[in-house]
């Protein structure tokens, strides 16, 4: 069942294994209960219970729990920060005062539901009251290159009330408010009661008398502003402006004596605020919402909550010291307007009043008091901040800048029914004002990925624009340029290069060089490059978009953070890892300067630099990277979010390419939990979690379950995915890979072939993505022995290639290298160079660092190619290389080195120097055996070629062992007709009867 929207800042949690309806205990519940609260969630196991808390992070939860479960809840309860209070029932009163003695939470033991409604009460009042929303800005904060470093929430309350009290009020009307509490209200008699009452006789005068009559309107509105629940905020701006406007229009009347020169508030403050203003004096705070406060201290300690009664939060009085005169800052004595009329001592400040912390101390070891100077608008840090934030909306009316910050906040439905509110308000012949509303809400379907209206909308802002505009308006041109970032989003690079090429023909026209809009533009036209594999292009784009914004914006600006980014992804889809670490970490450099800590961009850097890392074989520094990504998602999402799911995963995989499996294996559990959780079991996120588990399971060696895996993900895509998708044919890829990597060739070209099935149902000839698998069947067969197969299929992927790309394009490379390994093997030594020349040349032009994995397996192949013509010592040196490079980046142990050594074995044995190519051959064979199945085929080439040496140094016994131990896995792993099976009997036949002669 959808839960509703919570609007007040408190909700209840009941566990009851056996609800009844009809009980007078629930009735209780749903009739004196529901006046003070909203939100009242039955459950009936611990489980729900827990899961239930966790979902309300941003509410205070009271929790009725039974004493048959209390020792098993109340640990996990009182370790989370948003339930406040724990209320037992029960009859067993000695544990229940044991629990309350150790657990300052637990509020007691009570009999029965309506022993707990004083307390809840009680607690309730207090919660809203403290649930007033505050910013606290840093003094570090205030020169011009840190302003980003502003709390959202300091800006968004601040852009709000600028826009909100500046704009029409009669945009949003009491009778859409008061529609929309009907509906929410329609089965609490006594909240309908009210809003009759509110409907009748509410008055643009009467704003205070009613906001401060303590019914849910207060509280809706503090949760609102407290939040940023901007559905809400538009529903009540018209109460907001009203508020306002009274108590301007009370402190221009009343005279500067009658306030006095200090005002007292006391609350509870989570410790989190606390130490975070402990730690800036001479900061600013801003109390983002309309806030009470009293010219009577010691009234105001009764609103300080005692200790210890919630261990997370502190006791505050706030003293401030406020000028009565200051005109720029709205607040006045609410002397007979308010609801209660005996009240003489309360004074009322507007929504986002900010004063100065001036001092911190304790007051007798029990509270805090903290003293404050209100701040007016001439303050030169307020004036600064004010100018700066003004410059993050840049519509010409109130609602539209409303609605530019909603989208901003993506917040995309309320902005919607901001400029259709707008549109509703305009004359017909107000082109420009509807042209701009239809391109806005062309924002917000591009925001929700509605792609198609989008496109409408844009279509129709143009057409509102040509009414009255040239063609070549700049407004135009920036629908124009949406347009190319939706076909961009859909694939459809050719068109949005074509929009994008509309808009630059605008922009160079009627722009200077270093606008932010041809920033923008370039931004966008290099990440088209990038899909397009068009990787120098797309360079030379961002770092035109760079050129621009570090001309134009302070240095810790987010935009140069995401520019930064955009030029390393480039870096590293090139291959140029050391390029692409050091523009993340720019990135880096600017979030941590202007974007909260436990921000999500953040972590999406830490998992950018993660994959650097991976990429680069620092796997060590890449977990490290992947724990902080992991640990900032463990802060902001709820413990079974399908985020964490996708962080565990991530960290599943890093820990399996580290060679540490049971961890792996225990992330990957994890994430398969979380998406079991809440997702079918046959959901497309559950096939990539168990492809990751077939990869530990392959590199520990347990093939059977590696297949397992693999095929649990296949059968969820061919449950759920139509057969051209292409998440199925790289699922066939997986198997097909498994049994390569297995020497079950057979098998690995049948699931290949499934998966080149798979493919061209639905791709073009000439895709890219053919060619990979046309490549990978061609090993296959060449691996098979069958050199004429895996020609024509190599030539297949070359042809498609040169159709699609560039001549020094990387797959190019690759494609290259393969053929002249291939024609190494069939002898053809020269064209083997040839191509393997060609794959080095387009190394060479497209990346800068000598150290990848590429370059080095491509050394290996050219030595092979010496190798083979007798070049031995030429050989050593393309072996050495490769060594070199793959020393750098890859763990001691991994199966390419020992590929490598290998070689270079074979070369000191062509060198005639056998004791150096026995000390290559054993690492060849000790990393093999650590990492291969036992029966791979590359073992028995390793023991052949230590019998060869063997033989060569009259060592015939030494070499029988290894001869016969090589043929045995060769049987059982190749084909009856491999070329390598018929050596491995050959060398095995010649020896025997060689020692049968002597």
């Amino acid at each position: 069942m959808e839960r509703h929207r919570i609007l007040r800042n408190v909700v209840l949690v009941r566990l009851e294994p056996n609800i009844d309806t009809r009980d007078t205990e629930y009735q209780y519940l749903q009739t004196q209960l529901s006046n003070i609260l909203d939100t009242i969630e039955m459950c009936t196991d611990p489980d729900q219970c827990i899961n239930l808390c966790s979902d309300f992070k941003d509410a205070r939860v009271l929790v009725i729990v039974p004493d048959t479960f209390a020792q098993q809840l109340i640990p996990h309860l009182c370790n989370m920060l948003q339930v406040h209070s724990i209320y037992i029932l029960c009859r067993k009163e000695s544990f229940s005062e044991q629990v309350t003695e150790t657990k300052p939470k637990v509020k007691g033991f009570f009999h029965t539901i309506e022993d707990t409604y004083k307390m809840i009460y009680q607690q309730t009042r207090q919660c809203e009251h403290d649930s007033v929303p505050i910013s606290i800005v840093p003094s570090g904060a205030f020169s011009n290159q840190s302003l980003n470093e502003l709390e959202p929430l300091f800006m968004y309350s601040r852009l709000v009330k600028e826009i909100l009290f500046g704009m029409d009020r009669d945009l949003h009307t009491k009778e859409r408010f008061v529609k929309y509490l009907r509906e929410r209200y329609q089965t609490n008699p006594a909240n309908l009661l009210i809003i009759d009452e509110f409907e009748q006789n509410y008055r643009p005068a009467s704003a205070v008398w009613w906001y401060t009559r303590g019914c849910f309107l207060f509280q809706m509105l503090n949760r609102a502003l407290r939040v940023m629940d901007s559905d809400i905020i538009i529903k009540m701006s018209f109460f907001l402006y009203d508020l306002h406007q009274q108590l301007e229009q009370l402190h221009s009347s009343q005279s500067v004596t009658s306030i006095p020169g200090v005002v007292y508030r006391g609350q509870g403050m989570t410790r989190n605020d606390f130490d975070k203003l402990r730690r800036d004096i001479g900061g600013l705070i801003s109390f983002n919402a309309f806030t009470s406060t009293s010219t009577d201290k010691q009234a105001s300690y009764f609103f300080c909550p005692i200790p210890p009664q919630d261990p997370d939060t502190v006791p505050i009085l706030f003293e401030m010291t406020i000028e009565p005169s200051l005109q720029s800052a709205t607040f006045a004595l609410l002397n007979n307007v308010s609801y209660y009329s005996d009240n003489e001592n309360e004074v009322l400040f507007s929504m986002h009043t900010v004063f100065r912390i001036e001092n911190v101390e304790s007051i007798d070891d029990v509270f805090w008091q903290v003293k404050l100077t209100l701040t007016n608008d001439e303050d030169p840090v307020l004036k600064r901040l004010g100018e700066r934030i003004k410059e993050e909306t840049l519509g010409s009316t109130g609602w539209s800048r409303l609605g530019q910050l909603l989208i901003q906040m993506c917040h995309f439905n309320e902005a919607k029914e901001v400029y259709l509110t707008l549109m509703e308000s305009l004359s017909c012949d107000d082109y420009e004002g509807l042209g701009n509303c239809y391109h806005q809400l062309g924002v917000v379907s591009s925001g929700k990925a509605d792609y198609i209206e989008a496109l409408h909308w844009y279509q129709k802002a143009i057409e509102f624009y040509k009414q009255e505009s040239p063609e070549n308006h700049i407004a135009i041109a920036s629908v124009y340029n949406n347009i190319g970032a939706i076909y961009y989003k859909t694939g459809e690079f050719a068109k949005a290069l074509e929009f994008y090429d509309k808009t630059s023909n605008i922009f160079h026209n009627i722009l200077s060089w270093n606008d932010p809009a041809l920033g923008t533009l370039y931004n966008n036209i290099g990440s088209v490059c990038e899909s397009l594999q068009m990787n120098t292009e797309a360079l030379e784009f961002h770092q035109k978009s760079l050129h621009i914004r570090q001309e134009i914006l302070p240095p810790f600006h987010p935009s140069l953070a995401k520019t930064h980014r955009n030029i390393a992804a480039v870096y590293e889809r090139l291959g140029e890892f050391s390029r692409a670490l050091e523009f993340y970490e720019k990135a880096l450099q600017i979030q941590e300067k202007s974007l909260p800590p436990k921000h999500h961009d953040l972590a999406t850097t830490y998992n950018n630099i993660a994959t650097v890392y991976d990429n680069m074989g620092n796997y060590t520094e890449a977990l490290k990277y992947y724990e902080q990504d992991l640990h900032i998602a463990l802060e902001i999402f709820p413990n079974h979010h399908q985020t964490l799911a996708a962080v565990h995963q991530n960290m599943g995989a890093a820990y399996d390419r580290i060679g540490e499996y049971s961890k792996a294996l225990c992330f990957l559990q994890k994430s398969l939990e979380i998406r079991q959780r809440s997702l079918p079991d046959d959901h497309p996120t559950m096939a990539p979690i168990y492809n990751n588990m077939g990869s530990v399971y392959d590199h520990i060696g347990e093939s059977s379950k590696a297949l397992e895996y693999y095929q649990k993900g296949l059968d969820i895509y061919q449950k759920i995915l139509p057969l051209n998708h292409s998440d199925l044919a790289a699922s066939l890829n997986n198997i097909g890979s498994l049994h390569d990597t297995m020497g079950d060739y057979p098998k690995a070209l049948e699931y290949y072939l499934k998966s080149l099935d798979t493919k061209r149902i639905s791709l073009p000839l000439h895709h890219p993505s053919l060619a990979t698998t046309y490549s990978n069947i061609g090993a296959v067969y060449e691996n098979m022995g069958d050199y004429s197969k895996a020609l024509e299929f190599y030539e297949k992927s070359l042809d498609v290639y040169n159709q699609s790309f560039d001549k020094n394009h990387p797959n190019l490379a690759v494609i290259y290298s393969n053929m002249g390994h291939l024609y190494g093997k069939m002898g053809k030594y020269l064209e083997a160079l040839d191509f393997y020349d060609k794959s080095l040349k387009i190394h060479r032009a497209m990346c800068s660092s000598n150290d990848t994995i590429e370059l080095a397996t491509l050394y290996n192949n050219i030595g092979l190619i010496y190798s083979n013509i007798d070049e031995h010592a030429r050989a050593l040196e393309y072996f050495e290389k490769s060594m070199e490079i793959k020393q750098k980046i890859l763990p001691q142990n991994h199966a390419s080195l020992a590929t490598t050594y290998n070689n270079i074995g074979l070369a000191y044995e062509g060198m005639v120097e056998y004791s150096k190519a026995l000390v290559f051959y054993q690492k060849d064979l000790e990393i093999s055996r650590a990492t291969l199945p036992a029966n791979h085929p590359d073992i028995a080439t390793t023991l052949g070629n230590i019998g060869s040496l063997y033989c060569e140094i009259d060592e015939h016994w030494k070499a029988l062992d290894y001869y016969q131990k090589a043929l045995a896995i060769a049987e059982k792993s190749l084909p009856s007709d491999h070329p390598d099976l018929q050596q491995h009997r050959e060398n095995l036949e010649i020896l025997k009867h060689y020692l049968q002669e002597v």
